[in-house]
């Protein structure tokens, strides 16, 4: 996801897609987005290679009225004090979610977004292997659990079906109530 060309070498390959699901992401821990290559690394991924994949995907979806679907984070509508490239790429996802979303119905495309809560990722393993810190999260969550790779699926088909065929630019969070308060 950071060569920035690879997105359209990748439209070029699929050319007659219905729905395109971005859900690339990275973060780093340790402090180290407050320094400008890790800014740039979290930025890179999280927010250009959206846009670059948007970009190269535009003149598809269009002929085929299709969806886009942007996997951000509830990191894009609170404070993660010590992933400030995380979040504020989160949020701009969500943001662009809401532009293309306005900017591309005239053509045909919905864009729609999820943003989960904790889901045991990869990204995630910092809280989700500790289970002293699992036990924390857990608490600050309604429904007491982690989601799971099917909730998020169940909104993504949601999204891309027919069922949300009056829905653009909007961003489901999915994160079993945890930002409720």
């Amino acid at each position: 996801m950071t060569d920035r060309e690879a997105a359209d070498a990748l439209a070029g390959a699929v050319p007659q897609p219905d729905v395109i699901i971005q859900c690339q992401g990275t973060v780093r821990y340790g402090r180290k987005e407050f320094a400008r290559e890790g800014w740039d690394d979290v930025v890179d991924v999280n927010l250009n290679s959206v846009m670059d994949v948007a970009r190269a995907f535009h003149a598809a979806l269009a002929e085929r009225d299709g969806t886009m679907i942007v996997v951000s984070s509830v990191a894009a509508f609170q404070s993660t004090m010590g992933n400030p490239a995380y979040a504020a790429s989160k949020a701009g996802a969500a943001s662009l979610v809401k532009t293309l979303g306005e900017a591309w119905a005239r053509d045909g495309i919905r864009v729609n977004g999820i943003a989960p809560g904790l889901v045991p990722t990869k990204l995630t393993t910092i809280t989700t292997e500790h289970p002293e810190r699992l036990e924390a999260t857990l608490r600050s969550i309604p429904l007491r659990r982690v989601g799971t790779p099917e909730d998020m699926a169940g909104a993504a088909l949601f999204l891309a079906s027919p069922l949300a065929a009056y829905m653009t630019g909007q961003t489901l969070v999915v994160d079993g109530g945890l930002t409720l308060s």
